[in-house]
């Protein structure tokens, strides 16, 4: 089967009519019915019933269909590729990063490398895990900046740094020891933040047999930390994210375990590769990071 042929019929399979496939497709109707017959022909058996004016697949097709939907896949990412590789200038950086870093650790970076770099470019995103993964993967973006994302197949990672997470209670809010237990924060109202660390601090909380007093719960750190400065609870973050937000109205606690998180500079090993590129990395894995 050919790709032209495949295309004709994954949009007749996944529309169900010649007239939808052709549209999907920007064809004729008569064009898709040439090439489905001629598909149909080579094969030695049908791939459509014609019942009630609708094309209903045979169970040969049900089978190709599986094998060619992950091909049509393939190919519409190869496009994707194609578009973005065409789109990329040379002295443009595409920078992506999760949410909780993107508001001041990000720029603060950029800031800084461009005060040496003033002919580089940005073009920055905020993306969760799943978005980072898959525009590395479609060469959307050339570089990410994310939590625990370590290399695989797919995705190349080096460790900028490694830190500690914090508390983050209401400025007023006293303690009686430096460095917290979850002991100290029995019955306390808690804000849970759902993203990378919630498996890791929820394993945490299970070990230490506490059950955080949950009163809301938020994807967002910005929220969460408008919520503590508000004095709706208490909650756990990363240092990076806690140190590099306004905490003028907050205080932050160290927590009495060696529970650590890593920050990762994420990249594709396919991506067009440039100077003003080596140079922001190098600029990264140099960076005397403060925490």
């Amino acid at each position: 089967m050919r790709t032209r042929q495949l295309e004709i019929f994954h949009a007749v399979y996944t529309k169900g009519s010649i007239t939808e496939a052709a549209k999907v497709l920007n064809v004729s109707q008569p064009s898709v019915s040439k090439v489905l017959a001629h598909t149909e022909i080579q094969l030695g058996y049908l791939l459509f019933q014609r019942i009630k004016r609708r094309l209903v697949p045979t169970s040969e097709a049900h089978i190709l269909f599986r094998h060619a939907d992950k091909i049509h896949a393939d190919l519409e990412d190869l496009k994707k590729i194609s578009k973005n590789l065409l789109k990329h200038s040379p002295g443009l950086i595409r920078l992506a990063s999760t949410p909780s870093i993107g508001l001041d650790f990000v720029p603060s970076l950029v800031s800084e490398f461009s005060k040496e770099h003033p002919e580089v470019r940005f073009e920055i995103h905020t993306l969760h895990l799943d978005q980072i993964e898959k525009r590395i993967k479609d060469t959307s973006i050339d570089l990410a900046l994310a939590y625990n994302l370590f290399s695989s197949e797919d995705l190349k990672s080096t460790q900028l740094l490694e830190g500690n997470f914090v508390l983050l209670a209401p400025r007023d809010m006293k303690f009686n020891s430096k460095r917290l237990t979850c002991d100290d924060l029995v019955d306390l109202p808690f804000i849970e933040i759902e993203g990378p660390f919630q498996a890791t601090l929820s394993d945490y909380f299970q070990e230490n047999n506490f059950k955080p007093n949950f009163v809301t719960t938020t994807d967002t750190y910005q929220i969460a930390k408008s919520l503590v400065e508000k004095g709706m609870g208490i909650t756990i973050l990363d240092q990076v994210s806690a140190i590099n937000q306004d905490s003028s109205n907050l205080s932050i606690w160290s927590l009495d375990t060696s529970l650590k998180f890593s920050l990762q500079m994420v990249y594709s090993d396919q991506r067009v590769q440039s100077l003003f590129l080596d140079n922001f990395e190098n600029f990264l894995r140099e960076y005397n990071y403060k925490l």
